[in-house]
């Protein structure tokens, strides 16, 4: 079989040192301007500050960013990609505070705390949008096929119709009972995605024939696949094989996490408790009942647990319905709760759970017995959610929405438990801070799935 059969190999993507080092000299700029705006004019002891600062700016940035997800492919937009940078200054803020003052290199005027980082992001911005719309250009639009169910195929058309504009062109979609047609569109499009749960050896032939023709590949995992990406190759006398590793956290990393949590929980409940007040006031001042919500939420190898909240709803908002799930324009959300929930401020006694041990910082969201059994009886993979604790913060929740299917959520899960490490929990803390600001993505439009949809 002839190996890419005559297609031209795509461009070269741009290569990601070459932004790191664009990002810590605008970073660096910045701070120059900053300094140059506050005083006036430099003097020598300045001048000797800023070149202690110059190399420790460069690090933190590209630790700052990689953690953040900026050298990563931009497949969402501008939106979060603005969300990220401006953590990532405000994080590089913090920390040229603490170093100047650790290294008694304060002696300049506060102020350029004030100026540079409002330099360092408008040129990091200008930078950034450039640079995004630079790599669209020079990867062009996607021409995408797809492969899965109906429903499958919905699904992930939803999310690509969020998408901006000139990033994925779908072409085709192709059931799997017709992958007889799958060679005839492949020859048109550049890349291939594979929704649904394919059995082994169709994901074989539709990997194989797209590698040949030189298209990559994306797929939807499922359990089996998530699983693999832990796995070691190892042997038995001559045999490779593949081993699994068990999906469950060690002592050691139990004890550390632990610990962990501790020390950020602590303090962050000593802080939070003025606002905590504040709004627990407002609460029962515009709403009848208690300030505080009470949950049972299933936790840790299935344990149920008690999960506090602020009130968002009114009082007794299940009693006629059940168990439901809110919706974005619930009438049960009061006032003050609807700015809560946009918060999440709403969360903030979750870290009394993470004191007394029922939650992590960081961990699958916990949810409720009655849709834990429900979600168990679809999805038997589910119950692995609960190897670890659970946390008031996830992956899901940062790489996902509130209206994300439940399979996403879980896929999200799974991965964060097969690949659990302190670096991943880092940046999964770090991600939430722009996710607080980040509202809930805009729904596909219908028509135009149903359009693709009836190409096939």
């Amino acid at each position: 079989m002839a190996v890419n059969n005559g297609n031209k190999v795509k461009p070269e993507q741009i290569p990601k040192w070459l932004v790191a080092i664009v990002d810590m000299s605008l970073a660096n700029l910045g701070l120059y301007l900053g300094f140059v705006f506050a005083t006036g004019q430099l003097q020598g002891f300045q001048i000797g500050s800023l070149i202690l600062l110059f190399p420790a700016v460069s690090l933190v940035t590209v630790m700052l960013f990689h953690n953040l997800g900026l050298y990563s492919s931009q497949r969402s937009g501008l939106t979060p990609l603005i969300r990220a940078l401006i953590t990532g200054v405000i994080g590089l803020t913090v920390f040229s505070i603490l170093f100047a003052f650790w290294t008694r290199a304060f002696i300049f005027q506060r102020s350029v705390f004030i100026a540079a980082p409002l330099l360092q992001l408008a040129l990091l911005l200008g930078w950034r949008i450039l640079f995004w719309r630079l790599e669209l250009w020079v990867q062009g639009q996607k021409k995408l096929l797809v492969i899965g169910t109906s429903d499958e195929v919905e699904r992930a058309l939803e999310k690509i119709m969020c998408l901006p504009k000139g990033i994925f062109e779908v072409t085709r979609v192709i059931n799997p009972e017709r992958l007889d047609e799958f060679n005839r569109y492949l020859e048109q499009a550049d890349s291939v995605m594979i929704t649904g749960f394919l059995d082994m050896e169709q994901k074989n032939r539709i990997i194989r024939d797209s590698f040949d023709q030189n298209k990559e590949v994306f797929i939807v995992p499922d359990l089996y696949e998530i699983i693999l990406t832990r796995a070691a190759m190892t042997q038995v006398h001559d045999t490779p094989l593949i081993e699994c590793h068990n999906m469950q956290l060690s002592f050691i990393q139990l004890f550390v996490k632990r610990i962990l949590d501790l020390a950020f929980a602590i303090p962050a409940t000593i802080l939070a408790c003025p606002v905590l007040l504040i709004f627990c006031l407002l609460i029962k001042a515009t709403s009848p009942g208690p300030a505080i919500f009470s949950q049972e939420r299933v936790g840790y190898r299935g344990a149920v647990f008690t999960l506090y909240k602020i009130r968002t709803m009114i009082h007794d908002a299940e009693e006629n319905s059940g168990p439901v799930f809110s919706t974005e324009e619930d009438d049960r959300v009061t006032a003050v709760g609807r700015f809560l929930r946009a918060t999440r401020l709403d969360e903030l006694p979750q870290l009394y759970n993470v004191i007394r041990g029922d939650l992590s910082m960081v961990g699958p969201r916990p949810e409720r017995p009655y849709f834990v059994k429900q979600f168990e009886e679809v999805m038997p993979e589910y119950r692995l959610r609960h190897l670890v604790k659970p946390g008031i913060t996830g992956l899901a929740q940062v790489n996902g929405y509130y209206a994300t299917n439940s399979q996403d959520k879980l896929r999200y899960d799974l991965y964060y438990i097969a690949e659990y490490s302190l670096l991943m929990d880092f940046r999964i803390l770090l991600l939430t801070i722009p996710t607080l600001f980040n509202r809930e993505a805009a729904k596909g439009i219908k028509a135009d799935m149903e359009e693709v949809i009836e190409r096939d």
